[in-house]
C-alpha cells in the first residue's frame, strides 16, 4: 500500500475514536462526572493502557534526549483538551464540533510555515470541500451557543493546530506507541494536578460512568491519538488535519445510532463533501509531497 493510503486509513481509525468522544463525554457528564475528573481519568486510563502494551510487548522507549519534547507536547495537548471539554460543557455538541473543525485551516497554514508543506491547488480544494462539509454536517449556526464556550473551543483550536504541527517533528523517528505513552503521561499528570487543586478527581462509583470512562480511555484516547500521530508521520500534519475532517460525520452517525438523532439532507450532503475532500487527498500525486514529508521526517 502507498504510504498516503496507509496514512489516510490510520487517520480514519483515529477519526472513529475521536468522533465517539463527544458522545461518550456528553453521556458521562449527564451521569454526574465533572469536566476535569473526566479529563484526568481519560488520560490516566489512556496512558496506562499504552504503558501496559509497551511493557507487555517489550517495545523500545524514546531516548532520554527526546523525552522533554514529548512532555511539552503532552502539556500542550492538556491545554487543548481542557479548553475543548470546558467549551463542550457549555455548548451543544454540534456547535462545539463546528468551531473545533476550523483547525484544519490553521494547521495547513502553520504546516506551510513550519515544515514546508506545499499549498497545492488540490489541498486548497480539499480543505474547502471538507470545511464546507463540516459546516453542513454539524449545522449552520451558533444558536444556543455561549460566547465563553465558543471562545474556549477557539482557544482549543489554536492549541490543537500547534500540537499537530509540532508533533510532526517531535515524534519523528521515535517508536510511536511508547512516545505517545510518554506524552499522554504528562497530559494526565497536568490535568490530574489541576483537578486535585480544584476539588478532586473523584467520579460516581456506578457502572454507567465507569464504563463510559473506560471507553473514553481506550477507544477515544489511547487508540486514536496513537493512530493520528502515526498518520502525521506518514502523510504530514496538513494533510492529516484535513483528512481528520471525517470526524464530524462519524460523530453524527454515532449520534444517530446511539442517541436516535436523525440526519437531515443537508447533513448527508456535508458528509458527502467531506468524503470528496478526503478522496481528493488520496488521489494527490506522490510528487506533490515534499521529500521530507513523504519520508516521515521533519
Amino acid at each position: 500500500m502507498r504510504k498516503i493510503t496507509r496514512g489516510l486509513l490510520v487517520v480514519f481509525l483515529a477519526s472513529l475514536g475521536y468522533g465517539a468522544l463527544p458522545i461518550f463525554a456528553k453521556l458521562a457528564l449527564a451521569e454526574g462526572v465533572e469536566v476535569l475528573p473526566l479529563l484526568a481519568w481519560r488520560f490516566l486510563l489512556g496512558s496506562g493502557l499504552l504503558w501496559i502494551f509497551v511493557v507487555a510487548t517489550g517495545r523500545p522507549r524514546p531516548p532520554r534526549g527526546r523525552r522533554t519534547g514529548l512532555v511539552l507536547l503532552g502539556l500542550l495537548y492538556a491545554l487543548n483538551s481542557a479548553c475543548y471539554m470546558l467549551g463542550l460543557d457549555r455548548l451543544p455538541a454540534s456547535v462545539a464540533t463546528l468551531v473545533l473543525f476550523t483547525y484544519p485551516a490553521m494547521t495547513v497554514l502553520l504546516a506551510r510555515l513550519w515544515v514546508g508543506e506545499r499549498l497545492t491547488p488540490r489541498r486548497i480544494a480539499a480543505l474547502a470541500l471538507t470545511t464546507a462539509g463540516c459546516a453542513l454536517t454539524v449545522g449552520t449556526g451558533f444558536g444556543g451557543g455561549d460566547p465563553l464556550g465558543v471562545g474556549l473551543v477557539m482557544l482549543a483550536v489554536v492549541f490543537l493546530a500547534l500540537w499537530i504541527v509540532r508533533s510532526h517533528g517531535g515524534f519523528a523517528g521515535l517508536p510511536p506507541i511508547s512516545a505517545t505513552a510518554v506524552a499522554l503521561t504528562s497530559t494526565a499528570i497536568a490535568i490530574s494536578v489541576a483537578g486535585l487543586a480544584t476539588g478532586g478527581i473523584g467520579v460516581p462509583l456506578a457502572p454507567a460512568p465507569l464504563l463510559l470512562l473506560g471507553a473514553i480511555g481506550l477507544f477515544s484516547t489511547a487508540v486514536p491519538i496513537t493512530a493520528f500521530l502515526i498518520g502525521i508521520q506518514w502523510i504530514g500534519p496538513g494533510r492529516a488535519a484535513t483528512a481528520a475532517t471525517m470526524e464530524p460525520a462519524v460523530t453524527l452517525a454515532l449520534a444517530a445510532a446511539v442517541l436516535g438523532d436523525r440526519l437531515s439532507a443537508g447533513q448527508w450532503l456535508g458528509a458527502a463533501l467531506i468524503l470528496a475532500g478526503v478522496l481528493s487527498l488520496r488521489l494527490e500525486p506522490q510528487s506533490d509531497i515534499p521529500p521530507d514529508i513523504a519520508d516521515g521526517h521533519p
